[in-house]
């Protein structure tokens, strides 16, 4: 960590690296999936421009993410160690799990054998609004037709003319999530889907979050081109996605830059609903292939679609998981997350993690950050996220400086999102090119 003069003065834990694996290979992507969450290699600093100049800064994506812009994201080669998917999840990364299945309870399963298991199970088309104006849960898997339907959702037209490459069909969508309010089957099928999917967390994941992989989990089902159009969630925490049988084509990109003046959403607005990011030119950062058994990783807020693509019937399971905590994430893209109204309700814990309210002049904010080191100091030291929060090196430790600092340049973010209007749609910048420096643009001019 970073000393400030010879303080020696840290609080957190010593994080382990891979170095008792011979696996070379593990062991340095391990190093990449630490060090380019602050772009702390020679060569990949570079950042976006700040929402002030004391504010906190934003990487470039594409240093950030890795991976090959426009094709795949970063893989995590089998048998995926706990150590890599902990970093990948905590700092938001994007990656394609391999094997993720293997060995799970579900592994292979097909939409006829879902059908066979639970024929009392109730889910819906989406996008049929007409017909299922709220939602209901009307089909049942054991009437198994619906294996090899498929029918253009409400608005589909008009999403092909926005982007010739949205999926043509409406998926199927079994929401186990919902089922606190009684509709997606009787509660023996509750009880069995909720043993199978404790019985599948992937041998890569803390078996602690099999409760949340219940809570969170969707089957997304369906005949070839069908598929789920660009959309944004809502959820706080990560996403991981499991094709049990079939293939998908997955087109993904972040949350959009948001810039100084682009404004900010007003409370509960969601913005990239259903279509938003067509008519917006949305570009995908990746796109690519999911094959059976595999998965893909994600983070709060990215913009995704997905079309299956094999031969038959394709089954995902798609879930959120709450360990780890992608705070490094949240402090990497604070600006943007802060801002963008799908992700308010995940607003106020951010804001919480610093530990107080923020000062508006940066000499208070620098005291006040002495004084809340002092007395975490005295406590012991930092909980899990908020030692993400403040560990700009990502060495397990939170030093006097880098808490300091970082509260600072908190702070700061703080008020200049404030300070930017509220607007239902902001102007978000789509792009997660590199932006051309202002001597480059002055060049072309001439």
């Amino acid at each position: 960590s970073k000393h400030s003069g010879s303080e020696p003065a840290m609080f957190g834990f010593a994080k382990p690296r891979l170095c008792w694996q011979a696996d070379l290979l593990r062991i340095c992507l391990v190093g990449w999936l630490a060090r380019t969450s602050t772009g702390s290699l020679p060569g990949r600093s570079r950042t976006l421009p700040k929402l002030c100049e004391a504010c906190l800064e934003e990487p470039l994506e594409t240093e950030y993410f890795g991976g090959s812009p426009g094709g795949e994201p970063p893989r995590l080669r089998h048998p995926v160690s706990k150590e890599a998917f902990d970093q990948a999840a905590r700092s938001g990364k994007v990656l394609i799990l391999e094997n993720a299945s293997f060995g799970a309870a579900m592994e292979g399963w097909s939409c006829a054998r879902l059908a066979e298991e639970f024929p009392q199970a109730r889910m819906r088309r989406e996008y049929d609004w007409v017909k299922n104006p709220e939602d209901r849960n009307l089909q049942e898997l054991g009437q198994a037709k619906w294996i090899s339907s498929i029918e253009s959702g409400e608005d589909s037209a008009d999403r092909l003319k926005q982007d010739g490459e949205a999926p043509p069909f409406a998926p199927f969508y079994w929401g186990v999530r919902e089922h606190r309010q009684g509709d997606i089957g009787p509660k023996k099928v509750v009880k069995k889907i909720k043993k199978l999917i404790a019985d599948s967390v992937p041998a890569f994941m803390d078996k602690a979050n099999a409760e949340s992989l219940f809570d969170n989990a969707e089957f997304w089902l369906g005949a070839k081109g069908t598929g789920a159009r660009a959309h944004m969630d809502s959820h706080c925490i990560s996403t991981l996605s499991v094709v049990l049988h079939g293939e998908r084509r997955w087109r993904i990109g972040p949350v959009p830059r948001m810039p100084k003046g682009a404004g900010r959403s007003g409370d509960d607005e969601v913005v990239f609903d259903d279509g938003v990011a067509y008519k917006l030119n949305w570009k995908p950062m990746f796109e690519f292939t999911v094959k059976e058994g595999e998965a893909v990783l994600f983070p709060p807020g990215w913009i995704h679609e997905t079309l299956n693509i094999a031969e038959g019937c394709t089954v995902a399971l798609t879930t959120q998981f709450t360990i780890p905590h992608p705070v490094r994430y949240y402090r990497s893209f604070y600006n943007r997350l802060r801002r963008v109204g799908d992700l308010n309700s995940c607003w106020r814990e951010m804001a919480s993690w610093p530990g107080a309210k923020p000062p508006k002049k940066s000499e208070e904010a620098k005291q006040l950050a002495e004084q809340l080191f002092e007395e975490r100091s005295r406590q012991g030291g930092f909980q899990s996220r908020q030692l993400d929060f403040f560990d700009d090196d990502e060495d397990g430790n939170v030093t006097r400086d880098e808490f300091v600092t970082t509260f600072v340049q908190w702070a700061a973010t703080e008020h200049a999102v404030r300070k930017e209007k509220r607007k239902r749609m902001p102007h978000c910048d789509m792009t997660w090119e590199a932006p051309v420096p202002e001597s480059a643009k002055d060049a072309q001019e001439l």
